[in-house]
């Protein structure tokens, strides 16, 4: 009973590390975790059954490919994709069986083994995930997994098993205790791992919901004043307008210009240095150049862009994101420079992003240019994610995204491919 209950518990370990795999290569799906979980527990529910009662090689072989097969199912309806990944998934499976039983026992086909290197295959299982999940990660420039570490664990794990079996000498119920209980603490910190990581990606979201917030806050009160000097040019307009008919009698063309520049200047907001006519995007960039304004000394903004344009949540993600570090960097300076592009035109929206930055060179004699552009941030457990979110939607947009250093200036050209409507 003892051992069919370590059975059972490293048979559901090993579907959530087969689920992991899977939302690992696929992608998580929203809205679809009740079917993922009834195709999980009736995987876990056979498949335990199937291996306690025969034992024999082509039943578990079957029974694992149908299982994984039908979790990959929930998460892509692609024939091809599910075999692959299938097949990926199971060979990963059957290699860390095939090592531990390999090294460890004279393999039968049909015999019973001690479940404790059903604990092992586990652990070998866990690390492997650990090391997909870095190298994908790092292929897509995620800075979210930080998970080598991690591995050390699952690694310490198999060398107290070992100690236990083969040094120690112990041999039965006391290993196997041993190695549940060690097995329950890896995926214990597999789980508080996972918790960690959302509690960062969860602050940072808050962050920028509040950014957004205040973004709207400050052009709300720049409508808000904008509105107060029209009403006010309104209320004396027609005292205005007797000013220059009586200006006009006397031919006077230079005190006309001079009066309508003094009308012009009354009514300008000067919060409001973008004015393009999209409310959303003028919105993050009068906010953030109006940050700018207070902390530099030398700031140029050119901005054309159509009154309506798709998709301007990820173009104020994209935005805040650029012009943050930019300020962060330029106010390091002396220089205190900040050039701010944006042209859309034919359905292509070129951004442009200039600021002075204290340049670091190395050994030899190279800029660090990008690694500086990551590193703005201070707090550093919370870098990387503004740049995550500028590359991830550069990609959403077929754009092209070009970081360079120029002396004492840093340089950031996005180019984004979208529709005009």
């Amino acid at each position: 009973m003892f051992d069919f209950a370590i059975c059972a518990l490293t048979n559901l370990f090993r579907i959530l590390l087969i689920d992991r795999f899977a939302s690992l290569f696929l992608g998580k799906k929203k809205g679809k975790k009740n079917a993922k979980r009834i195709v999980c527990v009736g995987f876990f529910l056979i498949n335990t059954a199937l291996y306690w009662k025969f034992h024999t090689a082509w039943v578990n072989i079957s029974s694992n490919l149908l299982g994984i097969c039908a979790i990959v199912r929930v998460y892509t309806k692609s024939v091809k994709t599910n075999i692959f990944v299938t097949c990926s998934v199971y060979l990963i499976n059957c290699g860390c069986d095939v090592a531990v039983y390999s090294l460890f026992t004279n393999y039968q086909d049909g015999q019973t083994y001690d479940q404790i290197y059903a604990v092992v295959v586990l652990l070998l299982i866990l690390i492997c995930e650990l090391l997909a999940e870095k190298l994908i990660t790092i292929q897509k420039n995620a800075e979210t997994a930080q998970n080598f570490p991690l591995i050390l664990v699952p690694l310490c794990s198999i060398a107290v098993i070992w100690f236990f079996v083969y040094a120690g000498n112990y041999v039965g119920r006391e290993a196997a205790i041993v190695s549940l209980g060690l097995l329950v603490i890896n995926f214990l910190m597999l789980y508080l791992y996972n918790l960690l990581l959302r509690s960062v990606s969860q602050k940072y979201e808050a962050q920028m919901l509040e950014q957004k917030v205040r973004v709207y806050a400050n052009q709300l009160d720049i409508i808000r004043q904008s509105e107060e000097k029209i009403k006010i040019l309104r209320h004396d307009m027609k005292h205005h307008m007797n000013e220059i008919r009586l200006l006009a009698d006397k031919y006077h063309a230079a005190e006309i210009g001079n009066y309508i520049d003094c009308m012009e200047q009354s009514i300008r907001n000067p919060d409001e240095m973008v004015s393009s006519g999209n409310v959303e995007i003028d919105s993050v960039l009068n906010y953030m150049l109006q940050k700018a304004r207070n902390q530099l000394d030398d700031v140029i903004v050119k901005v054309i862009l159509p009154e309506k344009m798709k998709h301007a949540f990820d173009m104020n993600v994209l935005i805040g994101n650029l012009l943050e570090n930019a300020i962060e960097a330029a106010v390091q300076t002396d220089r205190k420079y900040l050039k701010v592009t944006m042209v859309f035109k034919r359905g292509v929206l070129k951004i442009r992003v200039e600021n002075s930055f204290l340049s670091v060179e190395t050994e030899n004699g190279e800029q660090q240019g990008r690694q500086h552009f990551l590193t703005t941030k201070k707090e550093k457990e919370q870098h990387g994610f503004g740049l995550k979110s500028v590359e991830k939607i550069v990609e959403a947009y077929h754009g092209t995204m070009e970081v360079t250093p120029q002396k004492d200036v840093f340089c950031v050209n996005l180019v984004l491919y979208m529709p005009e409507t």
